[in-house]
């Protein structure tokens, strides 16, 4: 019996955390919505989780941002997480890299 009831309660955990943590596609959000974090929250199609910037590495909630299509070129550089400098900050976006900060790495 006690195991019975230990696998119950096992299953009801593990239920909930599937529940509560994964993502669907019903949960997605929207543009401009908070994204990512703990919940791992997506996004919309089309739209993409840009965390927030200055914390390389961390799983940080972000913002559903559009995925861009094509960018202005308009020389404002910016160091993204991996390392690199972008030529802008929509080119970064396009890289699905996180920023770092504003300027050249």
């Amino acid at each position: 019996m006690r195991n019975l009831v230990r696998l119950s309660a096992v299953a009801a955990a593990a239920f909930l955390a599937v529940a509560v943590f994964a993502p669907t596609q019903a949960s997605a959000a929207a543009e401009g919505q908070a994204c990512g974090g703990f919940t791992g929250t997506i996004c919309d199609k089309g739209l993409w989780c840009d965390p927030m910037p200055g914390l390389c590495g961390m799983q940080l909630v972000g913002r559903c941002v559009e995925e861009p299509f094509a960018c202005p070129h308009i020389a404002l550089p910016v160091c993204g997480c991996n390392g690199k400098t972008y030529g802008n900050d929509c080119k970064r976006q396009r890289a699905k890299v996180q920023k770092s900060h504003d300027g050249p790495c």
